[in-house]
């Protein structure tokens, strides 16, 4: 009888030096999902030696360190912290430690200007070519008619 009791005991004391240290392993979870932030703005400026980033916010500028294995993409392409440029859109998932912001995820936005400056290229080209097709199109279309229907029977 004695012995069923001092295992009752122990069991129950065994359970409760469990259950303590579970929880402290739950509570720096929930710390770490409230210090999870994202941020939106523009580079100003990139130190790829240093890991850092500059990036500009609607309050101001906040100087952040880049952890060694954040990840960095434009678009589905994975970058280095060294191709990012300044004046570029990105999205910043930061997290505090010991007071700073390291960031664990940049997501770079696709270059805009670049494709402004392909349009204006191609409507340039594409004014000179319809230009020139037109000037060409009435000397070509009477000779091209006559050739088309016989070959289409």
């Amino acid at each position: 009888m004695k012995l069923a009791r001092m295992l009752v005991v122990l069991l129950a004391a065994t359970a409760f030096l469990f259950a303590q240290e579970a929880a402290p392993a739950a509570a720096p979870k929930a710390a770490k999902k409230e210090a999870v932030k994202k941020l939106m703005g523009t580079v100003v400026s990139v130190d790829a030696i240093a890991n850092t980033i500059i990036v500009k916010v609607k309050k101001g500028e906040d100087t952040l360190s880049v952890e060694a294995g954040a990840k960095i993409t434009q678009g589905k392409k994975e970058i280095t912290l060294g191709d990012i440029k300044a004046d570029e859109s990105v999205t910043v998932t930061c997290k505090m430690v010991d007071g700073k912001k390291v960031a664990t995820h940049i997501a770079v936005a696709a270059a805009a200007k670049s494709a402004k400056s392909k349009k204006t290229v191609s409507t340039s080209e594409t004014s000179t070519s319809t230009t020139t097709t037109t000037t060409e199109k009435p000397a070509a279309a009477p000779a091209a008619a006559p050739e088309a229907a016989p070959a289409a029977k």
